[in-house]
């Protein structure tokens, strides 16, 4: 019922200034054509992207190299393990407000490198177009590689040791087991750690509200963002709607096609251990 009065909606002119949405004159698909032709839909569509893309490979790599280097039994595994899990647990609001006063001009980010550099740094990471973007990257990467590094170290932990046995009997070195070996087999784990990371990236809108509110600027202004301010911000209710449905079907998109990769990966899979 929501989604088919969504629907509705935006084929409405709607704004909560004209009253009860029963009385808004008819727009047809006038919204959907403003809604593509509007630069700040596309740029915060572009904007969106480019954010789950950096944040998203970071977060990959980061948690993956920790995984290699924590998968294996060791002493002390089970107490750093749950060290690494510590930040996905915090919720957004605290993450937020910590790091707002963590990348404050005179703040200890500021401090660490000033002493690093042996300069006085002062970058503005809160008011400065690139930093902030930067800031908001920094903030999602530390909150959620957690989650791509608990993925990995399953995935590695769940690997069937007779073909990686084999291979070390076989003279392969410990490079040539992990790419030739494990990293094919870890493929479809990849792809999960993937589309779960990037599906939540795209909807990002705690973060970079909290720290920026979205600024300076438009600096940080995710697609989230953009429909909250202009659904309550701009009262521009029907626009809202049409383009979270343009967004709806860009995800879509997005997420049949990450099935459609993992379904191949697993094939892959099957093809090879047969």
């Amino acid at each position: 019922m929501p989604f088919l009065l969504t629907i509705y909606i935006s084929l409405l002119r709607w704004r909560l200034t004209l009253g009860f949405w029963t009385a808004a004159p008819w727009g047809g698909f006038t919204n959907f054509a403003d809604a593509l032709t509007d630069e700040g839909f596309l740029y915060a569509v572009l904007r969106t992207f480019v954010f789950a893309a950096c944040a998203v490979a970071f977060e990959l790599l980061i948690g993956f190299g920790l995984a290699l280097l924590t998968y294996r039994e060791s002493r002390g595994r089970r107490f750093y393990l749950t060290v690494f899990l510590i930040p996905m647990m915090i919720i957004p609001v605290v993450v937020g407000y910590d790091f707002s006063m963590l990348l404050v001009d005179t703040g200890p980010l500021n401090s660490v490198l000033s002493v690093l550099t042996g300069q006085d740094v002062r970058i503005r990471w809160m008011s400065d177009y690139r930093a902030a973007q930067v800031a908001v990257v920094i903030a999602d990467i530390w909150q959620w590689t957690p989650l791509t590094f608990l993925i990995f170290v399953s995935g590695l932990s769940a690997l069937p040791p007779e073909p990686i046995k084999a291979a070390r009997v076989m003279g392969a070195t410990r490079w040539q087991v992990f790419r030739h070996v494990q990293l094919p087999l870890l493929k479809p784990v990849i792809v999960i750690a993937v589309v779960i990371r990037a599906m939540e990236a795209l909807k990002i809108f705690d973060m970079p509200m909290l720290l920026t509110q979205g600024g300076p600027g438009n600096a940080t202004e995710t697609l989230s963002i953009f429909l909250w301010r202009n659904a309550w911000g701009f009262n521009k209710i029907s626009y809202a709607a049409a383009a979270s449905l343009l967004v709806l079907a860009l995800f879509s998109g997005v997420i049949f096609l990450s099935i459609w990769l993992l379904k191949r990966e697993r094939a892959q899979l099957e093809e090879v251990r047969a």
